[in-house]
Order: structure tokens, then C-alpha cells, then sequence
């Protein structure tokens, strides 16, 4: 079967259409931006943690990641190796302090510990970098459309950013998360069916796959080189890499925003622990197709098309049969309305509640802002449409999005990190860090030949060690502007909390004895994961 049927389209169609209107029946029950932004703080743990994943496996991943494996393997893996050990570090520092301020915008915890510069500094950085990976998201889909239609990507960005943005206004983070948990469950049976049909094109089958990865070295997925230059040496993936998904799953707002709707501490953990646990193996999947289709182009004689993004799209439009090819693009394009859901509800969030709010109309009824969101969904999704039609020239697109992130990610982390952790930090220093951070990076990157994923370590190393001495040579902060933020039990507020706390010593004993065992399973499938790249990597080289 080669091209795309009417029966796809059809497919296609009806699968959008499902999806929009399910988003368009949370949109409903929306009443103030709370409702919008957090879907009330109701949503279960488990569901947010499937929305993590199905945002991973979205049609950055789906694209982006099988371009990875035939161009290298899963010598990229190591930058995701790190994720479990980055998520011990959310579930035990940042999920407790964020949901004990109850705040909206993780940016709101910023002002309360520095005063309103620091937020209004890091609340712009995150819309800069945020919109501009939107941006990217935004053309992966495209991409696939134009592949399957024979359209330009121009005229198919513009028809994808109508729709997401329409989709985007309509849904809340309800319809984003839950409309998530379908599409992560309908992008895994894309992946598999791909695998099933190209292991069942090959003579050899997975005999074949194995036989050309050890010979190509496509299973050398732990490189232990110590030259910095490296871009994926396994330094490079648990130093930088750790703080990269620190910073991204901790710091930025369209990730943690999920976790702040969660009910409780125990479902935001359980969120982060899916991701911890799921994440790995997932990437593993999709770089494997990439491994399978190196094998199948070179069985066949085929030539790649010269942008590897269209490698897996390309194949699933002719070699999967009429109507299944629709269901795995529908998903695909589900999946990217999706992102752009989560991401574009996050911008919104931060420019009302950091922006909007506060300097132009601090007094506003619920109603207000909530038609100030929707306005300003629709600004930022104007802006990723403008950004999109440049994002081809950028590469692979889930290195694209990483990349951008690593110029703001290690500062801004640097910065959360001064407030919960440091009694004497103040704002003077967290402004001085946090720009220092991004200098360091940009200084780094333009003149000397490293790896970027060192750019995550650089900027929080840069951005604390600078914050913190800046504070030394000003006032120590007061009192108030520690309560609630730091997470030591030293902080002034903590012993009033303590004993607050006596009649339900028992719960928060089980609650904490439940967050180390959470803890040590993540530190075990670290281990695990790595010992097993180690030892296939041992197989082939043998």
C-alpha cells in the first residue's frame, strides 16, 4: 500500500475531530483561571503523569527521535539516562515546596523569596524560550502533513496553528491533560505497529537489526570519553543532562504547571514517578525505529531524504495499509494539538498571572482573566506559528527544543535553587546569578567546542556560585521572605509548622517513608537501565 488514501483522510479527520471536541467539553466547566489553568486542582496523579508521557511522545518524539537512531544509534539515550535520578530530586525538593505555596505560576515563589524583579526576569526568560520551542512543536506536525499531502510546510504550518490554537483556546489544562492519556496509548501503537511492519519487511527480522546495529556501532550508547567536546558522552549525559531535565520538568512552567493541578503532594510524586520509570524505555522505542529503518534503507538501497524528519512519517504513509497509516498520522497530529494545548496554556498563565495581573489590571474579576487567557493564547500562538516557518533549518526538532532550553534552563534553576536552599541569598544576587548564568553559557559556547548538554551545568554552577556571592555584600533577606520557600527544616516558619503538624504525625510519617521508598526505586532503575545499555553494548562490541 503506498500514499494516502481517502480512507486515511478520513481517519484523520474524524480522530481531530473527536479529540477537539473533547477538549471543547472541559473548556465548558471553566469559570475563572484556576479552572483554566489548573483544572481546579482535581486531577489525579496517574493522568498527569500519562499527560508527562504522552508530551514526551508527542510528535517531537515521534518524529524527531527515530532521526536520532538512523543517524547515530542510541548513542543519544544518555541524554534521557538521567531522568529517574532528576526526578528523585523534583519528588523530594520541588514538588513540597511548590505545593506548599500554592501558588499558580511557579514564578509567583520567585517574587515572595526575591521581590518582584527576579520574577518578572524569569517569567519573561521562560515566555522567550518557551515560545520559541512552541515554535518548533508547532512545525513537526506540519512537517508530517506536508510529507502525507505533498503540500509546502508553509501552507501547512499556518493549517496546523489554526487548529491548535482554536483547540488551545477552547480546552484547559482538563482537556490538556486528559486528552493526553489518549493520545500517549494511540502514539505507543503507532510505534509498535512500525516496529511489527518493518521487522516483518526484513528477511532476517530482528536477526538483521542486530546484525547491522553491532556492526554499524549503533549500540555504543555509552561513550566514556572525558573530552568535553563529546557532544553525548555519558558525562555530558548525567551532568548536563541531570540538570537539563532538573530545570525542565522543575522550572518550566508548561511542565510543573501539570503537577501544581494535582490534589495533593502524594499525586504530584506520583506523576513524576510515571515519568521517571516510563520515559527511559520510551526513548529506547523510538530510537530502536530509527535502528530498524538504518537496516531497512540499507537492505534496500535506499536513499534517506535529506531531512530526517520526515524518515518515519515517510514510511508509515507507504508501507502501512489504508486506514491504520491515518490513525497513526491522526494520532501524531492529536498528539502535537496536545503539546501545543500544554504549552500555550502555560505562556498564558505566565502572562496574565505574571504580567497581566499585576501591571495592567491588578483589580479583575475571574472573568476577566479568564478572557485575558484566551487572548493571550492566542498571541502566543501567533508567535509559534512566526518562529515555526524558520524551525526547519534547526536539525533534528527534539535536539532543536533541547538546545534552545539549554540556554535558559541551568540559570533558571541556579535561581530556584538559591531560594530554597540558601537562608542568605537575596534579590541583588539572584539577578546578578541568573544573568551571569546566561552570559557563562553564551561565553562557553562561543568559544570553546563542548557539548551543549554541558550548557544546563554551566549555568546553574555560574548562576549559584555568583548569586550567592553578590548576596554576601548586601543585607541578609527578612524573615517573611523565607517562610514558605526554603525547604530545610532551619527556616523560621518551620517548628510553628512542626507543631501544627502533631495530630497528624502519623500521615506525615507514612507520607515521607512512602517519598524515600519512591526514591530508592527510582535510584535502582537508574542503576538497572544502565547496566543494560552496558551490557548490549558489550554484546555487540564482543
Amino acid at each position: 500500500m503506498e500514499g494516502f488514501t481517502f480512507v486515511d483522510m478520513v481517519v484523520l479527520i474524524v480522530y481531530i475531530s473527536l479529540i477537539a471536541w473533547i477538549g471543547s467539553r472541559f473548556g465548558k466547566d471553566q469559570y475563572s483561571p484556576e479552572d483554566y489553568f489548573l483544572g481546579g486542582r482535581k486531577i489525579p496523579g496517574w493522568a498527569i503523569g500519562l499527560s508527562v508521557m504522552a508530551t514526551q511522545a508527542s510528535a517531537i518524539t515521534f518524529i524527531g527521535a527515530p532521526g536520532w537512531g538512523f543517524e547515530g544509534g542510541l548513542e543519544r539515550l544518555v541524554t534521557f539516562i538521567n531522568v529517574p535520578l532528576a526526578m528523585i530530586v523534583l519528588i523530594m525538593v520541588f514538588v513540597p515546596v511548590f505545593h506548599r505555596a500554592g501558588i499558580y505560576s511557579i514564578y509567583e515563589l520567585l517574587e515572595r523569596r526575591f521581590g518582584p524583579a527576579t520574577r518578572t526576569l524569569s517569567a519573561l526568560l521562560f515566555l522567550i524560550a518557551r515560545g520559541l520551542a512552541t515554535g518548533v512543536v508547532l512545525y513537526a506536525p506540519a512537517l508530517v502533513l506536508a510529507v502525507v499531502t505533498g503540500w509546502s510546510v508553509n501552507l501547512t504550518i499556518i493549517i496546523m496553528a489554526v487548529l491548535a490554537i482554536s483547540y488551545t483556546v477552547l480546552g484547559g489544562m482538563s482537556a490538556v491533560i486528559w486528552t493526553d492519556v489518549i493520545q500517549m496509548f494511540v502514539l505507543w501503537l503507532g510505534a509498535l505497529l512500525s516496529i511489527f511492519f518493518l521487522i516483518t519487511s526484513l528477511p532476517g527480522g530482528w536477526s538483521d537489526v542486530f546484525t547491522f546495529g553491532a556492526q554499524s556501532g549503533m549500540f555504543n550508547a555509552i561513550d566514556l570519553s572525558l573530552d568535553p567536546s563529546v557532544t553525548y558522552s555519558l558525562w555530558a549525559g548525567l551532568l548536563g543532562g541531570f540538570f537539563l531535565h532538573v530545570a525542565y520538568f522543575g522550572t518550566d512552567q508548561s511542565q510543573i504547571q501539570r503537577v501544581l493541578s494535582s490534589p495533593s503532594v502524594l499525586d504530584a510524586q506520583r506523576s513524576l514517578l510515571i515519568g521517571g520509570y516510563l520515559l527511559i524505555p520510551q526513548m529506547l522505542l523510538f530510537l530502536f525505529i530509527g535502528v530498524i529503518l538504518a537496516t531497512y534503507y540499507q537492505q534496500h538501497g535506499l536513499t534517506p531524504p535529506e531531512d530526517l524528519n520526515e524518515l518515519l512519517p515517510r514510511y508509515v504513509v507507504n508501507a502501512f495499509p489504508s486506514g491504520m497509516a491515518g490513525l497513526v498520522i491522526a494520532g501524531v497530529f492529536a498528539a502535537a494539538m496536545s503539546s501545543l494545548d500544554s504549552a500555550l496554556n502555560s505562556l498564558s498563565a505566565v502572562t496574565v498571572r505574571d504580567f497581566y495581573s499585576r501591571y495592567i489590571k491588578p483589580d479583575a474579576s475571574d472573568a476577566h482573566y479568564l478572557k485575558a487567557s484566551r487572548l493571550a493564547t492566542i498571541f502566543w500562538g501567533l508567535y509559534a506559528t512566526l518562529f515555526a516557518f524558520f524551525a526547519g533549518n534547526l536539525g533534528p526538532v527534539i535536539e532543536a527544543v533541547n538546545q534552545i532550553g539549554s540556554w535558559f534552563y541551568g540559570a533558571l534553576l541556579g535561581t530556584f535553587l538559591l531560594a530554597i536552599f540558601s537562608h542568605r541569598s537575596n534579590a541583588r544576587g539572584a539577578v546578578a546569578g541568573l544573568i551571569a548564568g546566561m552570559l557563562a553559557v553564551w561565553l562557553v559556547s562561543s568559544l570553546m567546542d563542548i557539548s551543549w548538554l554541558y550548557n544546563n551545568t554551566i549555568g546553574v554552577v555560574v548562576s549559584v556560585s555568583i548569586g550567592y556571592l553578590v548576596s554576601l555584600t548586601t543585607s541578609a533577606p527578612r524573615p517573611e521572605q523565607l517562610s514558605d520557600v526554603i525547604i530545610e527544616e532551619t527556616a523560621p516558619d518551620m517548628q510553628a509548622i512542626l507543631a501544627s503538624r502533631g495530630a497528624s504525625a502519623p500521615e506525615v510519617g507514612h507520607e515521607a517513608r512512602l517519598t524515600r521508598r519512591r526514591c530508592i526505586g527510582l535510584l535502582l532503575w537508574f542503576g538497572l537501565m544502565l547496566g543494560l545499555l552496558a551490557l548490549l553494548q558489550g554484546w555487540a562490541n564482543g
